[in-house]
């Protein structure tokens, strides 16, 4: 069964260097999350090789038959994380949009990429001080640009193989067009297709 989660995980993500690992890594680096939420998550659980709790929700049956075998999925965690704890991972085959079993305020970091409404719906799950991190898909981040409870914090943008945080600039927020992975990022190659990460990511912070 690890075999099986290896397998799935290098074919949606390690193989077309769609993990952006690094940029998991540098919003750990920078602010200290160590707790996640992570709607629309599909299989992606590379937040999990560097914050040790978190919680992933989407309502696929892809994502519910990787998750089914929640052990196998943590020992191979373990073989990649950059923490000393255990890993914590919990799956919850549910529609986000709706109100889910979790203690509001508690999570340093909500991921909101590629899944619509994620801000809107889960905000109430970040705590005081905690952060939002967007790629502005369907408008997300605009959409909390108008909200006095959100403030950016900073760009975040890949330049050659490296993340690098910039400053917050609010006319770039204001004027952001919404993204969507399958439109401009997806390349082919003589080896068969690539991920090259050409997104602008907002990190917000809860007031």
């Amino acid at each position: 069964m690890r075999d099986r989660i290896a397998q799935e995980y290098r074919k949606y993500y390690a193989d077309i260097n769609f993990e952006r690992a690094g940029l998991f890594e540098i919003i750990k680096d920078e602010y200290g999350c160590t707790t996640a939420l992570y709607p629309g998550s599909s299989i992606h659980i590379t937040p999990s090789f560097y914050f040790q709790h978190v919680v992933y929700v989407d309502i696929s049956e892809k994502a519910r038959e990787f998750f089914g075998d929640i052990e196998g999925v943590r020992k191979f965690v373990e073989g990649s994380r950059e923490y000393r704890q255990k890993p914590f991972i919990q799956f919850m085959n549910s529609d986000y949009t709706k109100p889910l079993p979790l203690r509001e305020e508690s999570f340093d970091l909500l991921i909101s990429l590629y899944a619509p409404a994620i801000t809107a719906s889960c905000r109430r799950y970040v705590r005081k001080g905690g952060l939002i991190l967007t790629n502005n898909h369907l408008g997300d981040a605009a959409a909390a640009a108008v909200d006095e409870s959100m403030e950016l914090q900073a760009l975040i943008r890949k330049k050659g193989k490296k993340y690098e945080i910039g400053k917050p600039d609010e006319r770039i927020l204001r004027n952001a067009g919404s993204h969507d992975v399958k439109t401009g990022n997806i390349r082919r190659t003589n080896t068969g297709i690539e991920y090259r990460d050409t997104e602008l990511y907002y990190v917000m912070k809860k007031l």
